[in-house]
């Protein structure tokens, strides 16, 4: 969610999120850093990207869900299916499960993956800290606050409960 603000920053026309968490698509149109938000629950990713971009489709894509199972096919799918030539898949999250790659939508369509460390990337911390400086309130990403104590708990729940976005340890 972070990265779609910082996107949205670094001067992204229209910044398309799909996140199945409404709190999380609610988070992230508060702060600013998506235009379109989709519910991949409820609607096919691909099937709504073409049409708010008019079969456009995208430049850049934020892998950042680590289920490629899931999620590539809808990302070929955009890739594929949309006019834009030299789309760029960027992978930020790691998986257990690798990626159903087609080489010919990325042959074909000109497309490229290219993996980057999210969290610790180069530059991506004095990105972060720029985006703050110039009037981005990154407060409201924290959901939760809890004490030490609950530490252990709560980042097992993190794995599976998408409810929360950061949550911050008060001692």
């Amino acid at each position: 969610m972070a990265a779609t603000c910082i996107l949205k920053r670094a001067g992204a026309a229209k910044v398309i999120m799909s996140e199945p968490e409404a709190g999380r698509r609610k988070l992230a149109k508060k702060l600013g850093g998506a235009d379109i938000l989709i519910d991949p629950t409820k609607e096919k990713m691909s099937e709504a990207v073409l049409d708010y971009t008019h079969g456009e489709g995208v430049k850049l894509i934020l892998e950042a869900t680590g289920l490629p199972t899931i999620v590539w096919p809808e990302i070929e799918n955009v890739i594929w299916y949309g006019r834009t030539l030299l789309t760029t898949v960027v992978v930020v999250a790691r998986a257990e499960a690798k990626v159903p790659l087609t080489g010919e939508v990325f042959q074909v369509r000109k497309a490229r993956v290219i993996g980057a460390q999210g969290h610790s990337g180069h530059g991506t911390f004095p990105h972060v800290i720029s985006c703050m400086a110039s009037g981005m309130d990154m407060t409201p990403m924290v959901t939760k606050k809890i004490k030490l104590s609950q530490v252990p708990e709560n980042i097992i729940g993190l794995r599976t409960d998408r409810a929360n976005c950061k949550i911050t340890c008060i001692m």
